[in-house]
């Protein structure tokens, strides 16, 4: 007697329709998200209290993605398809947004500095090309270290995960057919 048992019947456009949608609202989350932490940044002067929630779950969710797409397996096969179609690998696209990111950083930091603290147009210079080569000194390994380093562990993670399942697939040699 299966009264209560449903039985499930997917149909695979439906299913990857649905996750065309939730795809979607992630990335409506994300545009959400920064939209909120530009205008409090706006309005509260760069208050780390007003954007920590917005902070946290833009953080968490690519850590989510990220960790979900290694442990299934699928982050390797992703990175292969897209160093394939694309002109620009994955690992030079990271080093170009970390080279970029910090120069943006170390431009902001120096200006803070140039304007803040420097007394005169010579001081105001002196701070800002100090500020600005430390600050490019102090992040470009911190980034590489968490953005390239983390990409290649993630990879190769993924690459054991995926050796694991066709290992599995395989069966033991004993096995008979």
């Amino acid at each position: 007697m299966e009264w209560f048992k449903k039985k499930k019947i997917s149909d695979e456009r439906i299913i990857n329709i649905q996750n065309k949608i939730f795809k979607e609202i992630y990335y409506l989350i994300l545009v959400i998200c920064s939209v909120s932490i530009l205008l409090k940044i706006y309005y509260f002067n760069f208050d780390i209290n007003h954007i920590l929630t917005e902070l946290v779950i833009l953080i968490l969710g690519g850590l989510y993605y990220t960790f979900r797409t290694v442990q299934l397996g699928i982050f390797s096969d992703e990175v292969e398809i897209h160093d394939r179609t694309s002109k620009w690998t994955m690992t030079k696209k990271n080093i170009m947004f970390i080279l970029a990111l910090v120069i943006i950083l170390a431009i902001i930091t120096g200006l803070n500095s140039a304007i803040n603290y420097g007394e005169g147009t010579s001081q105001s210079i002196y701070y800002f090309i100090l500020v600005f080569f430390v600050t490019i000194l102090i992040n470009v390994p911190v980034f590489m270290l968490v953005f390239v380093v983390g990409h290649e562990i993630a990879r190769s993670r993924s690459k054991k995960v995926i050796e694991k399942q066709l290992e599995e697939l395989d069966g033991d040699d004993n096995e008979k057919y």
